[in-house]
């Protein structure tokens, strides 16, 4: 798996906006005044470790991380 991009998915059906993700990886996800969830698709490897916790922080698992 060593050498894959990094890819980062979130079920829009699933989320239901709590910024769990935004706390855990600042940086990776941002919840807008609004209610739209951006983020960051493709993180570095650097952010593997944000990427992870907000994966198994958020309570609808709607957050996906993949290698590519």
């Amino acid at each position: 798996m060593r050498g894959r991009r990094l890819r980062l998915k979130v079920d829009n059906d699933r989320c239901e906006r709590y910024a769990i993700c935004q706390m855990e990886a600042p940086d990776l996800f941002e919840l807008s005044h609004d209610g739209r969830l951006f983020y960051t698709k493709r993180p570095t490897e650097d952010q593997v470790e944000q990427a992870a916790a907000a994966a198994r922080c958020c309570p609808l698992q709607a957050i996906k991380v993949d290698r590519v």
